[in-house]
C-alpha cells in the first residue's frame, strides 16, 4: 500500500497506479475522518469490488499533524487499511489543502431551499478539492453519513463532474446500533440507552407505512420518546429522500433522520424506505 501526505506525492503515485498494466484503470475514493471500524471496512470492501484502484482519504480533523510523526490513531488506521487491501492512503494536512487558510480560499456553497438541511461550506469545499486531486471514477459513502452523501451527490451533479457517487448500506450491531467510532468503549448504562434511537426511527417508519400522514405530529411524538429516554434532540425529521426537504403529501421515498446527544456523546442515524 502506498501512503501520501502531500498533493505532489499523491499525484505522482496515483498517476502511476491509474495507468499501469497498459490501460487506464478505474479509481474509487472513500473519504473518511479516520478512526476506522467495520463500517468503514464495508465501504472499502465495496470499493474494491467496483474499481481497480482504491484510494482512502483521511480528511483533516481537529487534531494538528506533526511533520514526519505518525500518531497512535494514525498508526492504527494505517494497519486497518492495509488489512483491507487498499491501494493508496492519502492523509493531507489542512494547510496542504488550504495553504492560505479556508477564509482566503474560494468556497463552494450548495443552495439551501427553505426547509432543507444546509450544507456545510467548508465540508463541500473540502470534498470538491479531494475530487479534483484524486479524480475518482467512483466515490463511495456509508449510509450513516447519508446527508453528506446526498449533498456531495448534488455537488457532483450540479458541477457536471464525471464521478459516480454510491451509497453503501449501514453496518449495524445485533441490537441495531450503527457501527461507529462514537459508540466504542461505552459504559453499560449508555449501551442500554443508545439502541432507543434506532428503535424510534423504526417506529416512525412503521407509523408512516401503516397510514399515518401528519408528519409534524409523528416527529413530535418521536422527539418526546427520545427526550423521555434521556436524549437531547439536535434534529429529528421526516424527509423526502430525493430532495432532503420536509416530507409532503407527494413523498413516496422517505429518509428519517435522527441526530441526538447523550451527555457528551453525539449520535446520528437514519433509515430510508419507499411506500
Amino acid at each position: 500500500m502506498l501512503i501520501a501526505h502531500t498533493i505532489r506525492k499523491l499525484a505522482e503515485e496515483l498517476d502511476a497506479l491509474r495507468h499501469s498494466a497498459g490501460r487506464r484503470r478505474c479509481v474509487s475514493m472513500v473519504t473518511t475522518r479516520g478512526h476506522f471500524h467495520d463500517g468503514h471496512g464495508a465501504v472499502m470492501n465495496a470499493a474494491k469490488t467496483v474499481s481497480d484502484v482504491v484510494v482512502v482519504v483521511i480528511a483533516p480533523g481537529s487534531e494538528p499533524r506533526m511533520d514526519n510523526v505518525v500518531s497512535a490513531p494514525e498508526f492504527q488506521d494505517i494497519g486497518y487499511v492495509e488489512q483491507h487491501n487498499v491501494d493508496m492512503l492519502f492523509i493531507p494536512a489542512e494547510e496542504e489543502l488550504f495553504p492560505q487558510g479556508i477564509d482566503h480560499s474560494t468556497r463552494v456553497q450548495l443552495p439551501s431551499p427553505q426547509g432543507a438541511i444546509e450544507a456545510d461550506s467548508y465540508r463541500m469545499t473540502l470534498h470538491l478539492k479531494l475530487i479534483n486531486l484524486v479524480q475518482p471514477d467512483i466515490m463511495l459513502w456509508g449510509e450513516k453519513n447519508y446527508v453528506e452523501y446526498h449533498q456531495v451527490r448534488q455537488l457532483v451533479t450540479d458541477l457536471d463532474i464525471r464521478t459516480q457517487v454510491q451509497c453503501i448500506p449501514t453496518v449495524r450491531h445485533a441490537n441495531g446500533v450503527v457501527v461507529a467510532s462514537e459508540y466504542m468503549h461505552l459504559d453499560s448504562a449508555t449501551q442500554a440507552v443508545v439502541p432507543i434511537l434506532y428503535e424510534t426511527l423504526k417506529n416512525t417508519a412503521h407509523a408512516i407505512k401503516t397510514g399515518a400522514r401528519h408528519y409534524p405530529k409523528i416527529e413530535k411524538t418521536a422527539r418526546l420518546a427520545l427526550r423521555e429516554a434521556g436524549f437531547t434532540i439536535n434534529r429529528f425529521c421526516i424527509l423526502d429522500e430525493d430532495s432532503l426537504n420536509a416530507a409532503g403529501e407527494d413523498t413516496r421515498e422517505f429518509r428519517i433522520l435522527g441526530e441526538v446527544s447523550l451527555g457528551e456523546l453525539h449520535l446520528s442515524d437514519s433509515i430510508g424506505f419507499n411506500l
